[in-house]
C-alpha cells in the first residue's frame, strides 16, 4: 500500500460538479436501473450481446458491429460511450465515464478492467472533481484488472498491463 500526504479536506465545502452533456434526471435514473438489472446481472447479463448493444444504443451509445458484452458489466454513462467494431467487453468491466470514452475496433477489455474518466483533486481542500476523456486505439488489449485513468490516450495495437 502506498500513502501520500494530501491537503486537509473540507468536504462540507464540496460543490457538486456541473458535467456538460448529462441528460435529465429521468434518463439517468432509468439507465441506472436498467444497468443494474441487466448489464450488472450475473443472470440477465447472459442475454445476447445484441440485446445489450441495442439497450446501450437506446441510451445514446455509439457502438459498431460485432460488439460482445459479457455479464456483470457496469457502464455509468452510455451517452458518453463510443465503441468501434468487434470490441469485446469482458466480465466485471467497469466503464466509469463522466465524459467520453472512445474504444477503437478490435479491442478487448478483459475481465475486471476499470476505465475511469473522473476523480477528485486531493491537493484541493474542497476536493474538487475533474474529468477527462479516454481514447483507446484500435487493436488494444486492456488486460485483466488493469486501470485506465482520466485523460489516457492509448496507442493502436498495444497491451495495457496491470502492475
Amino acid at each position: 500500500m502506498q500513502e501520500k500526504p494530501i491537503a486537509k479536506l473540507d468536504l462540507a465545502a464540496f460543490q457538486k460538479p456541473d458535467i456538460p452533456g448529462y441528460p435529465g434526471l429521468f434518463v439517468r435514473v432509468s439507465w441506472y436501473l436498467l444497468n443494474a438489472i441487466i448489464l450488472r446481472s450475473g443472470v440477465l447479463g447472459l442475454l445476447p450481446s445484441r440485446t445489450k448493444v441495442a439497450l446501450l444504443r437506446l441510451y445514446g451509445a455509439k457502438l459498431g458491429q460485432g460488439v460482445v458484452i459479457k455479464p456483470r458489466v457496469d457502464i455509468k454513462s452510455p451517452w458518453f460511450l463510443e465503441v468501434g467494431d468487434h470490441v469485446w467487453i469482458g466480465e466485471k468491466v467497469w466503464i466509469d465515464n463522466h465524459t467520453t470514452v472512445r474504444i477503437g475496433s478490435n479491442s478487448c477489455l478483459s475481465q475486471g478492467a476499470y476505465l475511469f474518466t473522473g476523480n477528485h483533486d486531493w491537493t484541493d481542500p474542497q476536493f474538487a472533481f475533474f474529468c477527462k476523456p479516454i481514447e483507446i486505439g484500435e487493436g488494444v488489449w486492456i488486460t485483466a484488472f488493469a486501470k485506465v485513468p482520466p485523460g489516457s490516450c492509448i496507442s493502436n495495437h498495444v497491451a495495457v498491463m496491470t502492475g
